[in-house]
């Protein structure tokens, strides 16, 4: 009997030790993207490599953002099949929740943008001038020290960063339903193609 009591522990101390490690190695960074590390939230069939992400999934990157009131600036270069969705989410948690979400979506040529923040969003509003039937490069202001949060989205190409310049101004088109309430940002596709992210200081202060 004491033998067996014996064997019992050390499968135990055995299983443990397996465990740890199992824990130790899922924390591990699963993929870098655009010089960035991430860990994948959602797999779904998305194609991943150091220059591209392609088809649905979401992922969550290591690096957190300097503060939960931070003004931060995301620059993205994406295109998105038709009905398909690309959504910026930024202040949210290593699942990619209790996060301001920026949601753009293509119907057609057209681009609509729509802020989603504590369980509620805004209307669809269409980004004037953007062609969404080809590559896009937008520029995204999100002030998560204000309240709710000030959200500003450019044309990346015309590199102007005024409010009047704006394609979207949460603070005259539609307010944000919310803030952000943690430090970590990542990008949820739904038969999307990325091809560039950055993150740096906000393009506007005030």
């Amino acid at each position: 009997m004491k033998n067996v009591q014996v064997l019992m522990g050390l499968v135990t101390v055995a299983t443990c030790a397996c465990s740890k490690d199992e824990k130790k190695e899922s924390s591990l960074p699963e993929g870098s993207f655009a010089g960035q590390t991430y860990y994948v939230v959602e797999a779904g069939d998305l194609e991943r490599s150091e220059s591209l992400l392609r088809g649905s999934g979401a992922i969550v990157f290591a690096s957190p953002l300097n503060a939960i009131a931070s003004q931060d600036n995301f620059a993205l270069e994406f295109t998105v099949n038709d009905g398909g969705t690309l959504g910026l989410v930024t202040h949210a948690n290593n699942a990619l929740e209790q996060g301001l979400t920026v949601q753009f979506e293509r119907a057609g040529t057209e681009l609509v943008a729509i802020l989603n923040a504590d369980g509620a969003g805004t209307d669809d509003h269409a980004l004037s001038g953007i062609d969404a039937s080809g590559p896009v490069a937008l520029a995204i202001d999100v002030h998560n020290n204000e309240t709710p949060a000030h959200v500003l989205i450019w044309n990346a190409v015309n590199g102007s960063w005024e409010e009047d310049a704006a394609l979207y101004n949460s603070e005259s088109d539609a307010d944000a339903p919310g803030q952000g309430k943690a430090l970590l940002w990542g990008l949820v596709l739904r038969d999307a193609e990325l091809k560039s992210v950055t993150r740096s200081a906000a393009k506007f202060t005030e």
